[in-house]
């Protein structure tokens, strides 16, 4: 008889287990210290510590080729482990925010650490699930603490209003997500993902059951990634979430939701179901248009960027439906892949920015409060400009290549259509990326000086993304090239 539990899967499951207890450390201590908060910058070393142990464990363990544990459960490749890899980073990053930002540091840091590698915890899971259920089981954890961690912010309005919003939306898409995954497992008798790749082509030629489970676990995902007309949520909880938390869930959520949406469609069933084809094709060109009109009006910026993202899902979206189709080539796949982590260097950089601005517990950092701010530092407002400039396409920075490779991929399986709209929304799109650079440059402001905070970890964030997207950009073919050879020996 197999043994349920090997210590291989003990070995390839050991980051989750490093992140766990590194989560414990600082509530623990500060439950010996009669809850008091210990110094923040220590809080801070024991979480990194425990990260850079997960990203170890994981170049030790994790193999390049496929590699299952806990009898098929999980699944292990190089494209998993790329992806576990930069999510701890991020979650590194958005730690490095929190522990200065003014909503989260104070009575109840170590409580939001905790959640925060808890959340974290669920992607990885999400990543690495090869059944439907584990997904579910990962997506749970995953979003529970993220509820908890926006209603934790010291502002007392808008952060409880988008919990409340975030939860009950969250709770509805999870409970879609359940039920296709019920219908699929009725229509196939199976849950794992390798079974159902084996089944599909049978199971779609007449059955109406397996396909409106399919759709369901569909619309589970794409509400996670905030594309219309599942969206409606990301402004508000943006807005109100503390900014840590938002550049959490506009990059690690988003990360993990697209990763599980593409290994979901590689199924084969786009294929198969030319209308599930054909809606994600128009789902995929109305969060382009919508995202971008949206965000031509937006004054705050967390508000612009996640209309930004929507938009810019749009985009991704592109990417995995040629990734579904199933091109030999790994284009659509390879392309997705650059698109995601160009964009959530992008946007750790331009929400460390805000944090950077925040100066009150009430207060919301809108365009004008960079008027003059390029007189003040001049370095972070280049940087800056860069970031935004990326999130345009404009050459020769990683965003430009990101939607490069997209656009490529599309038109070379016939969707000319979709590349075309997705050339229009980066043209509307300049607009308001360039407005916040005018205000810096072409603005004067008097209280420029007393906004910006010193604040060295979020600056290391925006140097850190600033030099990643320069870096990508100048090395963006090798870099397509590397990310399709890891993707074809990880079977995407």
């Amino acid at each position: 008889m197999e043994s349920l539990i090997t210590w291989k899967d003990i070995g390839l499951v050991s980051p989750l287990i490093v992140l766990f207890l590194t989560s414990l450390v600082p509530i623990t201590i500060k439950l010996f210290r009669d809850n008091k908060e210990q110094n923040n910058l220590l809080s801070l070393t024991q979480i990194a510590l425990g990260m850079a142990i997960g990203v170890v464990l994981l170049l030790v363990h994790s193999a390049d080729t496929k590699v299952t544990a806990f009898l098929g459960s999980l699944s292990f490749d190089g494209a998993t482990k790329i992806t576990s890899i930069v999510l701890i980073l991020l979650g590194l990053l958005a730690a490095f925010v929190s522990r200065e930002n003014i909503n989260t540091k104070g009575k109840l840091l170590s409580e939001h650490f905790f959640l925060m590698l808890s959340s974290l915890i669920g992607m990885l899971i999400m990543v690495w699930a090869n059944d439907l259920i584990i997904v579910f089981i990962g997506l749970e954890i995953m979003s529970l603490p993220l509820y908890m961690l926006i209603a934790l912010s010291n502002e007392q309005k808008y952060s409880k209003e988008s919990a409340f919003k975030y939860f009950i939306l969250g709770s509805v898409a999870s409970a879609i997500f359940l039920f296709g995954c019920s219908l699929l497992f009725g229509s196939t008798g199976s849950t794992y993902f390798d079974q159902i790749v084996a089944i599909t082509p049978q199971a779609l030629e007449g059955d109406q059951i397996f396909k409106m489970g399919m759709f369901l676990i569909l619309i589970g995902l794409l509400f996670k990634v905030s594309i219309v007309p599942f969206h409606a949520w990301s402004p508000d909880v943006y807005q109100g979430a503390p900014t840590s938390m938002s550049m959490f869930m506009s990059t690690a959520v988003k990360l993990t939701s697209f990763v599980v949406l593409i290994r979901i469609l590689s199924t084969g069933v786009l294929n198969i179901s030319g209308m599930m084809f054909e809606i994600l094709q128009v789902l995929a060109v109305v969060s382009i248009v919508i995202g971008n009109l949206a965000a031509l009006k937006q004054e705050n910026i967390k508000r612009l960027l996640a209309y930004s993202g929507i938009a810019h899902s749009g985009y991704i979206l592109i990417g995995v439906l040629v990734s579904g189709l199933g091109v030999e080539e790994n284009i659509g796949a390879a392309s997705t892949y650059f698109y995601l982590f160009s964009y959530v260097l992008v946007s750790v950089g331009l929400l460390s920015l805000v944090s950077l601005l925040e100066n009150s517990e009430e207060s919301f950092v809108s365009v004008s409060d960079l008027k003059g701010l390029a007189h003040k530092s001049p370095v972070l407002s280049f940087m800056i400009s860069l970031l935004l400039l990326s999130l345009a396409g404009i050459p020769p920075l990683a965003g430009f290549f990101a939607k490069f490779f997209v656009f490529s991929a599309a038109i070379d399986m016939g969707m000319f259509w979709m590349a075309l709209w997705g050339v229009i929304g980066s043209i509307i799109s300049i607009y308001y990326y360039l407005r916040p650079i005018v205000y810096m440059y072409m603005k004067e402001s008097s209280n420029t000086e007393e906004n910006l905070k010193s604040d060295f970890l979020s600056s290391l964030n925006i140097g850190v993304a600033v030099t990643s997207i320069i870096i990508i950009g100048i090395y963006s073919g090798s870099a397509f090239e590397w990310l399709e050879n890891v993707l074809a020996s990880s079977g995407l």
